[in-house]
């Protein structure tokens, strides 16, 4: 009976379980230094980022994956509302001057990026968030 029961809750855990890509958030977390995301992108509270905050860059520490921020539509333009979510976080990698957090200084240039490597970088970013 024991092992009856076990085997369904193997099957049922197998069924509903969103496995982490360990391997898609390794390579993020290597694209994140080579493409020096680290330089501005604060991801560790106790290492803090001088260009980042000289920057007001984004700062990848505690809850912030799905929160809402206020941000300029191109430098200077009007203020709208978005989530920091998949779209908006692979839009800012290709095209940073595109929504710009507001209070930050825009200097991020595009990441020459493929599609797999944006995708990459937000599987790591997105693990960051707690």
């Amino acid at each position: 009976m024991k092992k009856l029961i076990w085997c369904m809750f193997i099957a049922t855990f197998a069924v509903n379980a969103k496995p982490t890509d360990v391997g898609l958030i390794a390579t993020g977390k290597q694209l994140f230094v080579s493409k020096a995301c680290s330089a501005c992108h604060q991801t560790d509270p106790k290492v803090p980022s001088p260009t980042g905050d000289a920057l007001k860059a984004t700062k990848f520490v505690g809850k912030f994956w799905g929160t809402e921020r206020e941000v300029h539509i191109g430098p200077g333009g009007p203020i709208k509302k978005v989530k920091l979510n998949d779209e908006y976080f692979m839009e800012s990698v290709e095209k940073p001057m595109a929504k710009i957090v507001k209070g930050a200084i825009p200097a991020m240039a595009p990441l020459p990026t493929t599609l797999e490597e944006r995708k990459a970088l937000a599987a790591f970013v997105k693990s960051l968030s707690k």
